[in-house]
């Protein structure tokens, strides 16, 4: 969950795909820790065709 954190706030807005691809991490997983991670209010998803769009919350 830090490792996919860090990453959002590295690159301040990142595709999901994108932290699939980084992390090596599946893509169950990845929804998952978004999942948490929106819940604190940490991240924003973006819906962006056929994948989604991840942001850091100010």
């Amino acid at each position: 969950e830090k490792q996919v954190l860090e990453l959002i706030q590295d690159s301040r807005t990142i595709f999901q795909a994108d932290l699939i691809e980084k992390t090596g991490f599946g893509k169950a997983k990845i929804t998952r820790i978004l999942d948490r991670l929106e819940g604190r209010d940490f991240i924003e998803r973006k819906r962006r065709g056929m994948t989604n769009v991840v942001v850091v919350k100010e």
